[in-house]
């Protein structure tokens, strides 16, 4: 759904918004989000980043970089919580998780960076990309038979078909200029 939206129906932009006050409803739905994405994660190990991004673009109409920030932010705290669950329960494979976290650290910094240095329509489809392939990261683990290949190929496939136009736009605008430096100052 993110994805055809920030491909075809680009006028619902002007919706998001970047903040909002919440009122009761809002709450109640971030609580009952909250235990929905909870569980899943608990049980699972998705959602911290595939269902409560898409809760808080579908639910609260947020900008995607609001979207990305509270989302990093809430799993932060909420992976705390079923990381230690899961260590209580010796189900945590202690070297693979320091190895995975060698590259995520800088990940994440790298990720952060750009997050909000890339135009809110790209990002929104990078957003939806990663998602169709979170969706069939899950597929398979429902015991779907998705090829690894597939796995990689379809999102690949869809961020270049998506993103084409972007880049072409960006690539006729042609090279920024270099500033010239200042003159030399006498004396």
């Amino acid at each position: 759904m993110t994805l055809v939206r920030a491909l075809f129906v680009k006028r619902l932009d002007e919706r998001e918004r970047g903040s909002f006050t919440m009122d009761r409803g809002h709450k109640l739905a971030a609580v009952a989000i909250g235990v929905f994405v909870g569980f899943m994660l608990g049980v699972t190990s998705a959602g911290s980043g595939a269902l409560i991004a898409l809760f808080l673009i579908l639910a609260f109409r947020l900008v995607p970089r609001r979207v990305v920030g509270t989302d990093v932010f809430h799993a932060a705290l909420l992976l705390w919580a079923a990381a230690l669950a899961h260590v209580v329960a010796g189900n945590v494979d202690f070297a693979l998780a320091r190895t995975l976290l060698i590259g995520s650290v800088p990940g994440v910094w790298l990720g952060s960076h750009w997050s909000v240095r890339i135009p809110v329509g790209a990002l929104r489809t990078v957003l939806g990309v990663v998602l169709v392939g979170a969706g069939l990261g899950l597929a398979t683990k429902a015991g779907l038979d998705v090829p690894t290949p597939v796995l990689a190929a379809v999102p690949l496939a869809i961020g270049v078909v998506a993103l084409a136009p972007w880049l072409r736009r960006r690539l006729a605008r042609g090279p920024r200029p270099v500033p010239e430096p200042p003159d030399a100052l006498p004396g």
